[in-house]
């Protein structure tokens, strides 16, 4: 992530920006009380993402240029291969409330999704163990977000659904000889199938780790 710098640099920068690309605006306080979440004790392997998702096809969008200004203060954000927007949650920030700019390329519409995520990208072999860890949390966070209320009608995380680039075609190899097909770039394990001895084979980096709901 970029410095904050000067407004004639700032400036510079505007004049050279894509003509052909959507903008989105947000205040800073407004998306970081979605992501204050993440501050509360808990919630070591999992967090509260920000995404801007294809309305169409549910994917999320390509970022093009994201960034934060204030008066006569400017930071761009580096945004990851998984796009999502790298908000840093900072009291300081909040009181300041900078406007946010995303833009995304041209023609997609893409809509705010607040997604609930495993902190760390997962690859190789991960155990049952872990996973399991995983799903505790991420339904603690899930009922954390929706109250004391919600989390009487909210179904159980029971598993994770991960999330590859596109050109992901292989599966995901377990120890006892399940395979779990990746199909548009997804896979679903659902541990309730599983016991605690396996370990899950991935065939590439995740891009995103994201609970899966019994319905």
């Amino acid at each position: 992530m970029k410095k904050w710098i000067g407004a004639t640099t700032l400036s510079l920068l505007c004049l050279a920006l894509p003509v052909k690309a959507e903008q989105y605006r947000f205040t800073y306080s407004k998306l970081y009380y979605q992501l204050k979440v993440n501050q509360k004790e808990g919630h070591d392997n999992v967090r509260m993402a920000l995404f801007f998702n294809d309305s169409q096809t549910g994917k999320a969008c390509h970022i093009t240029k994201a960034w934060m200004e204030k008066e006569e203060h400017y930071e761009e954000f580096t945004i990851p291969s998984s796009q999502e927007l790298p908000l840093p949650i900072d009291d300081n920030l909040k009181s300041a409330n900078p406007l946010v700019y995303i833009q995304t390329e041209e023609g997609k519409q893409c809509d705010i999704s607040m997604e609930v995520l495993a902190d760390k990208a997962l690859s190789g072999s991960v155990s049952f163990n872990e996973l399991a860890l995983l799903t505790t949390e991420m339904d603690a966070m899930l009922s954390d977000i929706g109250g004391m209320f919600s989390k009487y009608f909210m179904p159980d995380v029971e598993g994770v659904r991960f999330v590859f680039s596109d050109n992901v075609t292989s599966s995901i190899k377990v120890s006892d000889g399940t395979v779990i097909p990746v199909e548009n770039a997804k896979a679903t394990i659902d541990l309730r199938k599983f016991n605690e001895s396996v370990s899950f084979e991935l065939p590439a980096t995740a891009l995103k780790v994201t609970p899966w709901l019994v319905k």
